[in-house]
């Protein structure tokens, strides 16, 4: 989900005025986080989230490369862990992430810090 765009992104970062990728950040990261704000849903949360960290990174993108290729490595670990602990804890709301501390609470604080 995000190989593809940040793709494009490295590619075209040479050819466009940096303006533009601001542009396009500020109005992603606005779009993901408002949107993401009233939703209950862990799918609908995450695909919010992955709105907003494109934006996110494409406005790093105007400023260095290196530090948006660490930022997309840490985001995928990040998201790599809190989707195998939504898996493992079968939570498809919010509402259901608040049993999961009896089932394990060590996998409920790990994806408290994810």
């Amino acid at each position: 989900q995000k190989i593809a765009p940040m793709s494009l992104i490295l590619l075209t970062m040479n050819n466009l005025p940096t303006s533009i990728f601001l542009l396009m950040g500020l109005l992603s990261s606005l779009v993901g986080g408002w949107g993401g704000l009233n939703q209950t849903q862990t799918r609908k949360i995450m695909a919010y989230s992955s709105i907003a960290h494109l934006g996110w990174m494409a406005t790093i993108s105007s400023i260095m490369t290196n530090i948006l290729i660490m930022n997309l490595l840490i985001y995928l670990i990040m998201t790599t862990s809190v989707f195998f602990s939504l898996i493992i804890s079968k939570s498809k709301t919010i509402q259901d992430t608040t049993s999961t501390w009896t089932l394990s609470p060590t996998l409920t604080i790990i994806m408290m810090l994810s």
